[in-house]
């Protein structure tokens, strides 16, 4: 079945960075076990569910069922394509997908590991922590998209892992505006005075003039700043985006407005990863039960034993 598999990801219409992350799913964790090497047609649901135990030892449970998903995409195409009568990806047993709760970095946190990084990249985690980027669009910035008259920023391109060639945001929503605060427009500013833009007006550049590769900053530099700033060990500079998301629904913002902010294509899933630190939700769940009971009518004793 790996044949028909590397067919039909070729046939997709992926955007490169999704297109590679397909293909390393396909390579790896189909072409590399038993399931890849039988016929397409003569796989049956019970070497499927022992192909899905086997992945889940080396995969997250979240991870995992992306992979399934995959798998239950291809053979859908196959039923489509009438190779296959039915597909053999049903009904099977995957590991519970449990989520940690995000406990976001304070912002005493997030200054003392700017303080952490070395000077050319303590901006970098300002502005990222102050406008909620993903890493790529933070190494993607240029000067041209920050408005520091109208105090917004223009996300407009990213930066994939392993890449130096601007590319579209990771979604149609990912392009957007966010609002400049004065803490990041400063940053930026001095950034600028002490380290110009390239050419291209890429604002964080290495020694050498280049633009960074996610795995060298997130990484390397990144990382040492995390283990000297005293952060817990696998804080990484996602965390940022959860500080500035944690920031907003502390002021009242929405998740509606906090997944226009993240560049999230709806509030689902803001809802789903942010939804515990809305602020004073047991005092509203709370007040909710109470101020129904009190506006409902008593129902006499005698009736309620009655009934």
């Amino acid at each position: 079945m790996i044949e028909y598999s590397r067919i039909w990801v070729a046939g997709r219409a992926h955007r490169p960075t999704t297109a590679r992350r397909v293909v390393s799913l396909i390579e790896t964790h189909i072409a590399g076990t038993p399931l890849g090497s039988r016929r397409l047609a003569a796989v049956v649901p019970s070497e499927v569910q022992a192909w899905a135990a086997d992945r889940a030892k080396v995969l997250a449970p979240t991870t995992l069922r992306n992979l399934v998903g995959l798998l239950r995409s291809i053979y859908a195409a196959a039923v489509l394509d009438r190779l296959v009568g039915r597909s053999p990806v049903v009904r099977l047993t995957l590991p519970a997908a449990h989520r940690e709760r995000i406990v976001p970095l304070t912002v005493d946190q997030v200054r003392t590991l700017a303080d952490a990084m070395p000077r050319r990249n303590r901006a970098m985690v300002i502005v990222q922590a102050g406008l909620g980027l993903r890493l790529g669009e933070l190494l993607a910035l240029r000067a041209q998209d920050v408005d520091l008259a109208a105090r917004t920023v223009r996300v407009e391109w990213q930066f994939a892992p392993q890449s130096k060639v601007r590319t579209d945001p990771k979604t149609r929503r990912s392009r957007r505006s966010v609002p400049l605060p004065v803490v990041v427009a400063e940053a930026i500013e001095k950034h600028m005075q002490d380290w110009p833009p390239a050419e291209d007006g890429t604002l964080f550049t290495t020694r050498f003039g280049t633009p960074y590769r996610h795995d060298y900053y997130g990484t390397t530099i990144f990382r040492k700043a995390v283990a000297a700033a005293g952060l817990p060990e696998g804080t990484t500079s996602h965390d940022l985006r959860h500080h500035y998301a944690s920031l907003l629904l502390m002021q009242g913002e929405s998740v509606i407005v906090v997944a226009e902010r993240l560049g999230h294509e709806n509030a689902n899933l803001g809802l789903s990863t942010y939804g515990h630190l809305m602020p004073d939700s047991e005092k509203r769940t709370r007040r909710a039960v109470d101020d129904a009971w009190s506006c409902a009518p008593d129902v006499p004793q005698n009736k309620a034993s009655e009934a």
